[in-house]
């Protein structure tokens, strides 16, 4: 226990010795006292923004490599990364697949999407995958994170929905279903 403290003690002698010479230094070069000091401001800076704007390019290089190979139906189209939000509110009509890109759901309608089945759909939907940000995806778009959620947005308005899980025939349900996701104003009608 001794040897510890003695040891803190005397870094904190050398730090308070280095701290001492630094000011004695700075009093006696003002000028280039206050140029250093604005050059370590503006490196630690410059590298703060570009470990920033390098987290965007890796993330976007993540999304297109790890996300673009599992998608093998034509029908559907992958956002660009950081796009998704913008490009929902200022599309007239868009259909979009919310979901993580893994588990028994998602794979279930890759597979479905993929085949024959795909070539029955009436439209393209883009796919908004659950990887980045993923609470407040959640919460803006009332999801479930876990589940494959499809909805329609008309101007950026979500007009209807459906969720995987709730099918009771997945097999005669699911493109039919797909196809009807835009007819939100006669669901409105049947009401």
């Amino acid at each position: 226990m001794k040897i510890i403290q003695k040891f803190l003690v005397s870094v904190k002698a050398g730090f308070l010795q280095i701290w001492h010479d630094f000011a004695s230094w700075a009093e006696a070069n003002q000028r280039k006292a206050l140029l250093t000091v604005l050059g370590l401001l503006l490196g630690v800076t410059l590298f703060s923004a570009s470990m920033i704007v390098a987290v965007a390019h890796i993330r976007q290089s993540e999304y297109t490599e790890l996300l673009a190979p599992t998608i093998s139906s034509k029908k559907i189209k992958l956002f660009a990364y950081g796009s998704e939000d913008q490009e929902i509110k200022n599309t007239n009509a868009i259909s979009v697949m919310f979901s993580p890109p893994y588990g028994a759901q998602y794979d279930k309608v890759m597979q479905t999407l993929g085949g024959k089945q795909g070539a029955e759909l009436n439209r393209t939907f883009y796919y908004y995958p659950l990887v980045y940000d993923t609470q407040n995806v959640t919460q803006k778009y009332r999801i479930d994170p876990n589940k494959v959620t499809f909805i329609f947005f008309e101007k950026g308005v979500e007009k209807n929905r459906f969720e995987v899980e709730d099918l009771t025939d997945y097999t005669d349900e699911f493109i039919p279903e797909l196809n009807r996701l835009p007819m939100w104003n006669i669901k409105d009608l049947d009401e």
